[in-house]
């Protein structure tokens, strides 16, 4: 049966996009010049680099020189004599047991976490962008149909007319034509608006990314559906091994644990080192040395670390959560598209066999044979099947990509 499909799309079959999606996608090229564009990928890049300079921060460390200068008077009752002397000295703490080696760790998985939060970003900014794709598709494909009911309401109206100057049809049947035409006219409206609305929220959001052109009116929609997907078992597996969300959980549960130990660390102080020169008795004495101060650590730095180590704990769990529920969530769309990809294909024929049986009845109506209630009863019904099926099959076709995307089989953005 031929669907009416209404346009011709941007047809780039993407880098690791499978040929089914091709149709459909916009060229893979222009999808990421769009995604990039877009001012959350920009506040995504600026965020990659706050936190990469903050890496840097942690592996620098936050000891810093402290410079005191003294200056005093000493006053010797006895004699009745002043002096005025003074002292400079120049202090640093030093990292000791095994802190800098933390940090430079700490520091590496903080760059890391920039990076899959970027990675991430992308990934969702490219959901993000399919969301309004396909809804932009679909209001468009009921317009199509919207426009080619409203014509062939058109056309069954001005047959309904001149059969009603022959005396051939009553009253009736020419009211139930034309309510008939003022229903497909309302509703070319409503997809008309739906259309318009669709439109301005992918080209606001994606300025740079074209719409699908307006063609063909008979243009075929693809008819095959696209193929089941096979060893799901292996598809959850590699899903949970490449999902940004969950690798980024991984990754700060693991940073939290480094924080952990290095707040415990914290139990031993760091020594604070410093050289000092004294100038005393107006310069007749000179006194030069290297002073170290320890502090003397309390039950509070105990007390934080075990803290850290139950976040780190807390954030291990979260991980083992998010991976039941991302794991729950990918079972359910591989069964909606296996079940919905059945449906389409018999929508498909559900549709062939009422559009058939509108033809037939129209050409009974010619003959006398069907009323018009007949006529317009069937014909609706047949346009309801063909709409459906196409809705559907978009739907299937989204579904699809959304897993391809989900796997990273279609616009790796990830840099």
């Amino acid at each position: 049966m031929k669907h009416v499909f209404w346009f011709t799309w941007l047809l780039c079959t993407a880098l690791h996009a499978s040929p089914e999606l091709a149709a459909y996608l916009p060229a893979e090229a222009v999808a990421k010049d769009a995604l990039l564009q877009s001012p959350l990928l920009q506040q995504a890049r600026a965020r990659k680099q706050a936190l990469g300079l903050r890496a840097q921060a942690i592996d620098a460390g936050s000891a810093e020189f402290s410079l005191r200068a003294l200056q005093q008077r000493r006053s010797l009752n006895a004699t009745g004599e002043h002096y005025g002397e003074s002292s400079i000295s120049l202090e640093r703490p030093v990292r000791l047991w095994g802190k800098r080696g933390i940090d430079a760790e700490l520091a590496q998985q903080t760059q890391a976490l920039a990076d899959i939060e970027y990675a991430d970003a992308v990934h969702e900014a490219s959901r993000e962008l399919l969301k309004h794709w396909f809804a932009y598709l679909r209001a468009a494909a009921t317009h199509a149909h919207a426009h080619q009911t409203l014509g062939l309401a058109q056309a069954v109206h001005r047959l309904a007319n001149v059969r009603l100057k022959h005396g051939e049809i009553s009253q009736l049947d020419a009211q139930l034509a034309l309510a008939e035409l003022q229903r497909t006219q309302a509703a070319w409206h409503v997809s008309q608006a739906d259309v318009n609305s669709a439109a301005a929220a992918l080209q606001r959001r994606y300025p740079s990314l074209p719409l699908p052109v307006v063609a063909d009116a008979q243009r075929r929609m693809v008819a095959d559906m696209p193929a089941a997907l096979d060893n799901p078992t292996e598809l959850q597996a590699a899903f949970l091994q490449t999902n940004h969300e969950l690798n980024m959980l991984r990754i700060d549960a693991q940073r939290l644990h480094l924080q952990a130990q290095r707040i415990d660390r914290d139990r031993w102080p760091d020594p604070t080192v410093g050289i000092f020169s004294a100038r005393d008795r107006a310069g007749a004495e000179q006194v030069t040395g290297v002073s170290v101060a320890i502090a003397l650590a309390g039950d509070a730095r105990r007390y934080q670390g075990l803290a850290a180590l139950a976040e780190a704990q807390a954030a291990e769990d979260k991980v083992a959560a998010m991976q039941r529920h991302l794991s729950a969530a990918f079972d359910a769309t591989l069964a909606q598209y296996d079940h919905k990809r059945l449906a389409a294909a018999q929508w498909q024929l559900a549709a062939q066999a009422q559009t058939l049986a509108a033809d037939k009845s129209r050409t009974a109506f010619t003959l006398g044979e069907h009323s018009m209630s007949e006529v317009l009863t069937i014909a609706r019904l047949a346009h309801d099947h063909r709409l459906a099926a196409d809705l559907m099959g978009l739907e299937v076709v989204e579904l699809l990509a959304s897993v391809r995307l989900d796997l990273h089989q279609m616009w790796d953005f990830d840099e």
